[in-house]
Order: C-alpha cells, then sequence, then structure tokens
C-alpha cells in the first residue's frame, strides 16, 4: 500500500462525559473520556423519542457519532462504521429468550441483532443511498476501519464518514469479551482538501513496532479497556499535541503509519 493522503474535514469523540470534539479539546484529559456511570446512554437528535426507546446502547451511540460529522460531508458520501464486536445487548436478549420454553422473540430484535445494524439503522434516519460498510477486527477495528475508508476514498474518489464505536457487552457475552466503558469516534475524511479542512492524514502501511495495539496508551487502567481507545494518540495529535507518527495495528506484525499535518 503507497502512501495515502487524507483530508479530514471535522473529528469528534463520544462518551459519558465527553459529547463532540469542543468538550475533548477543552479537557485533553483521559480520564474524562474512561470515567463511566452504568445507566448512561448516548443523546440522539435524527431519531424521535419512541425509535430511541428501541434501540441499544451501541446503536445509540454509533448514530450520535454519525451526526456529530453528517453535516460536514456531501449527500454523496459512503460510511464505514467499526467495531469490535458490534450488537450485544440485543443479541443477549435472543439468547435468554431461545433459552425459554415459549421461545418468545420480537421481530424487531432480528433487524437489530446482527453486526450491521447500527449502520442500518442510521441508513434509515439520515436517508442515506449510497455505500455503507459494517465491519471488525477485534482489538484492531481501529486500524482495520481507517484502512477501509482510506482505500475506498483513494479507490472511488469518494468522501467517507468513519464511526468507530463499542459499548458494554452485558453478562454472560461479557466474559468472552470485556469492555467496560463506551466510546466512539468519528471522522469525515475526503479526498481533497475543502474550506472545512483541518489536517492532512498521510496513511501507509508498514510493519508494527510493537505487537500490542495499546502499548502507547500507558495511561489507561486494565479496568477502562474499549478497543477503541486506540485512536486516543491521533485525537490528542489532532487537538494539538506534538507531532509524531501514529501507529493503528492490523495485526501482530503489520498496522498503518499516520503522519498529521495540521492545515
Amino acid at each position: 500500500m503507497k502512501q495515502n493522503s487524507l483530508f479530514l474535514d471535522r473529528a469528534t469523540i463520544v462518551s459519558p462525559h465527553v459529547n463532540g470534539w469542543d468538550e475533548f479539546l477543552a479537557s485533553l484529559n483521559c480520564q474524562d473520556v474512561i470515567s463511566f456511570e452504568e445507566d448512561w446512554r448516548a443523546q440522539l437528535e435524527s431519531l424521535p423519542m419512541r425509535s430511541r426507546r428501541r434501540l441499544s446502547p451501541q446503536i445509540l451511540l454509533a448514530i450520535s457519532v454519525a451526526e456529530k460529522i453528517h453535516e460536514t460531508l456531501p449527500k454523496e458520501t459512503a460510511w464505514v462504521f467499526a467495531s469490535s464486536v458490534g450488537e450485544g445487548e440485543t443479541l443477549n436478549v435472543i439468547l435468554d429468550a431461545l433459552g425459554t420454553p415459549e421461545k418468545a422473540i420480537q421481530p424487531l430484535r432480528f433487524q437489530n441483532s446482527v453486526h450491521n445494524a447500527a449502520s442500518g439503522q442510521w441508513t434509515i434516519a439520515a436517508g442515506v443511498k449510497c455505500p455503507v460498510t459494517s465491519i471488525n477486527a477485534h482489538n484492531y477495528t481501529v486500524g482495520a476501519g481507517f484502512l477501509k475508508a482510506s482505500m475506498q476514498i483513494k479507490s472511488e474518489n469518494c468522501p467517507v464518514g468513519l464511526v468507530l464505536y463499542d459499548a458494554p457487552l452485558p453478562y454472560p457475552l461479557s466474559a468472552s469479551h470485556k469492555i467496560n466503558i463506551p466510546l466512539g469516534v468519528g471522522f469525515a475524511l475526503k479526498p481533497e482538501p475543502s474550506a472545512n479542512t483541518i489536517a492532512e492524514l498521510k496513511i501507509s502501511y508498514c510493519k508494527t513496532p510493537n505487537p500490542m495495539p495499546f502499548a502507547s496508551l500507558p495511561q489507561i487502567p486494565e479496568n477502562s479497556y474499549n478497543p477503541i481507545l486506540a485512536v486516543f494518540p491521533l485525537l490528542k495529535c489532532l487537538a494539538g499535541s506534538p507531532q509524531e507518527d501514529i501507529f493503528l495495528g492490523l495485526n501482530k506484525d503489520y498496522g498503518l503509519c499516520i503522519k498529521v499535518k495540521q492545515l
């Protein structure tokens, strides 16, 4: 993969104590991102209250992120939704129902139980008719999301809304994949700079300097794990921290190297 240049028009972040890029810039405090009250749910503007009640925390989080970068992107925008596991709460409800004698499952549960449930609900809410991709790569989901977005931008010469999100899974699913905090991050990416462009991201394929995807995050305590935290060094760099190469793992051997140029 040759070096690709992507142009960033907007970044955003959604967590229990940080709702948008401006709030993130105000603190740049990782502790604000990782603190979490269990009853927290992301707030939406694009869906009526009745519809919101039927959606899980994972879907609400993903749509909330997409809303915050949507207005920066043109109508002809492709979307990439990346989550290490996708929907968990609805899947857990279905599994519980299958363990009862009645096995009664509401039809709406099925459409919200698949990995692309969040991206599907977003296309309905925003009237999106362009290509939408839903992917996962466990702990390497952030790198996989950027790889897919960069390849699509260059091959199709179109803007891409990249949504990275993960929320805690209910028990017993949490026993197999522990996510302690909800976190969503979004990027409005374009193939050419515009009046709104804030940074150029030069992305290249490289050998990994460290097989652990979170080696650069020593400030993250073990009980605050979320695969999307791998993007945190890039967020801090975009927020004005000293310039350095950002590495996003794709597997234990290779990953993406990102050079940030503020515009």
